[in-house]
């Protein structure tokens, strides 16, 4: 749901983690990046109401920090 797709998003956290980043704050990025659509809330609140738009984004939101830290704990 968002203008980066997924083979640029992980190329691009591998960069990061290359950089120094951390295993945490990658995972959350990620997900966000697969997640959340800020650009695209206008088709979906269109399509599904915005109510619903609203709703899916900000859960999406807050289950990307629940992803990060299971990728943390993964690959501690």
């Amino acid at each position: 749901m968002t203008l980066i797709p997924a083979f640029v998003a992980f190329p691009t956290a591998k960069i990061l983690l290359d950089a120094g980043a951390g295993v945490l704050q990658i995972g959350v990025f990620v997900s966000t990046l697969m997640m959340v659509g800020v650009v695209t809330l206008p088709l979906e609140s269109r399509i599904f109401g915005r109510k619903a738009a609203v709703a899916r984004n900000a859960l999406a939101y807050l289950w990307s920090f629940v992803a990060g830290y299971v990728v943390f704990w993964a690959v501690r």
